[in-house]
């Protein structure tokens, strides 16, 4: 596979979780020109670990085992540790559709918001879109909205929003 077909594929990926070149660029620790360049198959030597994260960040591992990974429960299982009440994937899926917290489950929005690797967010994100039909950069928003409101300090969240 060359870099033209990589750029692509990135691109596709990309495009179908919602994330805009800015915000693959903030949570990859990349320039917004090397994921323009890596997209048109013009980038230099980006180097195999660099490349394997900016693909894991639009839910398209590159080292993966090939089956199709169920993000939505692997991000629960990641924000349900240490709480009392679980977030169920009805839960989950209502949060990311409306943005809006439900009782209890602060803790857990907390945690997705702070803590879950972009990777995990973008390919539930990718993953709910398709069972939805609906454009993911509008779950981005909610997402983006509810980190403004409780004041995240990860800085990733002003790229999407």
């Amino acid at each position: 596979m060359n870099i033209l077909t990589i750029g692509a594929i990135i691109k596709k990926e990309r495009t179908a979780c919602g994330l805009t070149q800015k915000a693959l660029a903030e949570a990859s620790h990349v320039s917004r020109v090397t994921i323009v360049n890596l997209e048109r198959g013009q980038v230099g030597d980006i180097g195999a670990i660099k490349l394997a994260e900016i693909a894991e960040n639009v839910g398209t591992p590159m080292f993966s085992t090939g089956k199709k990974m169920d993000f939505i429960k692997i991000t629960l299982s990641n924000i349900n540790t240490s709480y009392k009440k679980s977030m169920s994937v009805l839960d989950l899926e209502k949060f990311m559709l409306s943005g809006k917290i439900q009782p209890g489950l602060e803790g857990q929005v907390m945690h997705l918001i702070d803590e879950t690797p972009t990777s995990l967010v973008a390919g539930a994100i990718k993953q709910l879109s398709a069972k939805k039909s609906i454009n993911a950069k509008l779950v981005w928003k909610n997402l983006a909205h509810v980190a403004t409101e409780i004041k995240s300090p990860n800085k990733f969240w002003n790229a999407v929003g």
